[in-house]
């Protein structure tokens, strides 16, 4: 039993950083279609930054993910603006490579400036855990990953279903034709929703740099993890997102924990994206719907 509480309580721990780190792949692809190949690199960009703050200014990644997310805000807005956009009305598998592109500079730009050696980012979060009798252990980092997920999560739907703004986000994902005509501006949707997710992202790599290895190739098994998460969840599902996240998790956890001898963690890769493979499937439209149909073949 007590191999069981400890197996879902990582499992459970996993979900939480997997929800904050897939989230905005997740709504760009339902929102404008563009499915974000450099989605782990932003991740890696986000976790330099806190690394850098921490080292050379003393600040904690927790206080860093703030000013990191505006900027990096910022520049999702510019990216949008400047290449995004340019492509965004062109087949599918053009910003595929457009991104893909970028996430090779991206890589390749930071390997540059601060070498390949993998970088600890040290964090007083990182120190101590939560004891549940003699049954388990609870890490703090997790936790505190969690809870910034879930109040990142919550923000994001009261948003979206809430305000102006967050509502025509939703209107142009359904039927970007439509939203033009009642007046709104689709132009700037799309920067805005690029530029949102960016930020979460890059704030999501500050906060795990605490818990994963920073280095300039950590992306891509990251991006390949938000495909699979998004396809469970449904295109720009917000609570989708953390069910998904969630499930995947715990099947992760429960499987690495029970599998024979040394394999846990490959079995726990094939589980995942054999999952992938059922649900694409069965069910194309994911197991909790999302912001775009799933006929949605255009813009």
């Amino acid at each position: 039993m007590d191999t069981l509480v400890q197996a879902l309580i990582n499992g459970i721990a996993v979900g939480g950083f997997l929800t904050l780190m897939v989230l905005g792949f997740s709504i760009i692809w339902g929102v404008m279609g563009v499915i974000n190949f450099a989605h782990g690199e932003f991740i890696m960009v986000g976790a330099y930054m806190a690394w850098y703050a921490r080292s050379e200014w003393g600040v904690e990644p927790l206080y860093s993910a703030l000013p990191i997310f505006l900027i990096m805000f910022v520049v999702g807005f510019v990216l949008q603006k400047l290449v995004v956009n340019k492509v965004i009305d062109r087949p599918h598998l053009v910003s595929l490579l457009v991104m893909f592109a970028v996430s090779i500079i991206m890589s390749n730009s930071v390997k540059l400036i601060a070498g390949a050696d993998f970088r600890r980012v040290n964090s007083d979060i990182q120190r101590g855990f939560w004891e549940l009798g003699d049954i388990a252990t609870i890490p703090r980092k997790h936790t505190v990953v969690l809870v910034v997920a879930i109040i990142v999560l919550v923000a994001l739907q009261t948003f979206l279903q809430k305000t102006r703004l967050g509502k025509s986000i939703r209107a142009a994902a359904q039927n970007r034709e439509a939203a033009q005509i009642v007046g709104i501006d689709i132009k700037w949707v799309y920067a805005f929703t690029f530029a949102l997710c960016i930020g979460i992202t890059a704030m999501s790599g500050a906060l795990t740099s605490t818990i994963i290895p920073v280095f300039p190739f950590m992306g891509p098994p990251w991006a390949l993890r938000a495909f699979v998460i998004t396809a469970l969840s449904g295109l720009g599902s917000v609570k989708g997102t953390l069910g998904a996240a969630m499930f995947l998790g715990l099947l992760e956890s429960l499987v690495a924990t029970y599998a024979p001898g040394s394999s846990g963690s490959q079995l726990a890769v094939i589980t995942a994206f054999g999952l992938l493979v059922v649900t694409l499937v069965l069910r194309p439209q994911g197991l909790f719907g999302g912001l775009r149909p799933v006929d949605a073949g255009g813009h």
